[in-house]
């Protein structure tokens, strides 16, 4: 419910950013955008956490002086959260390549070791380093450093919200695209062919919800888990650490 509410906050941007993946996503099957989609998607996706905690702490979303954060909040966000999933998947499949026979490359091995590679790296990035994106927009222990500090002390209450709050939620956008394409119904709005494919645009718009929601309930995990910890190390209120009560 306060992921719903954090959405509510700042709805018009966190549909925006829906809408705009789902647009470059689309566009992606007839042009050939290569890694300007990727960096587009990494955009798009520090975009919505960034709006999302900042009305989940109560900041004014209009304000020049928040949204003047948003440029190292981008920052962080691509190299904490998204290059390390992009490299070791490189790292992976190279590796993969390497070992097994050549009669095996291309094959589904691949894709399943980078699959897991990629998941299990982005579920300790972001237990590491998720605080950071609260702590950048308040001001307060705001380094990479306290970041990870701040994690493992509060481990106990991320971990399981993270793997079965906004991981869960991650994965579920996933398997709606493989059960459609699995299905015959397709996960694409178009075909490379340039023919509307109005069944799988739906599919593709309900991922893209799910996803978007789960980063809702990643920023609700990671802005409660850093009032928290400023609590119960005084650096902070406690009106103001309570504020999801």
């Amino acid at each position: 419910m306060q992921a719903f509410s954090a959405i509510a906050g700042c709805w018009t941007y966190f549909f925006g950013f829906i809408a705009a993946i789902w647009v470059l996503e689309t566009a992606g099957i007839v042009y050939d955008l290569a890694n300007a989609l990727t960096v587009a998607r990494a955009l798009v996706e520090s975009g919505i956490v960034f709006y999302l905690c900042a009305a989940l702490m109560g900041l004014d979303l209009k304000s020049k002086d928040i949204n003047k954060k948003y440029g190292g909040f981008m920052l962080r966000y691509i190299l904490l959260l998204y290059l390390p999933v992009v490299v070791i998947s490189l790292v992976v499949v190279f590796g993969a390549m390497s070992v097994f026979p050549a009669g095996l490359q291309g094959q589904e091995i691949f894709l399943v070791f980078t699959v897991l590679a990629g998941a299990g790296v982005a579920f300790l990035t972001t237990f590491l380093f998720g605080t950071v994106f609260p702590a950048h927009l308040k001001g307060v222990n705001a380094g990479i450093g306290p970041a990870v500090g701040r994690s493992l002390r509060q481990a106990g209450y991320l971990l399981p919200r993270l793997l079965f709050g906004s991981g869960a939620l991650a994965g579920l956008a996933v398997l709606i695209l493989l059960f459609a394409e699995n299905a015959g119904i397709g996960s694409d709005a178009i075909t490379p062919a340039g023919t509307p494919n109005v069944p799988g645009g739906i599919v593709l718009l309900l991922a893209k919800l799910v996803s978007g929601y789960g980063f809702a309930v990643f920023s609700v995990i990671v802005c409660r888990a850093y009032l928290k910890d400023l609590e119960e190390r005084g650096e902070s209120p406690v009106a103001e650490a309570d504020v999801f009560a």
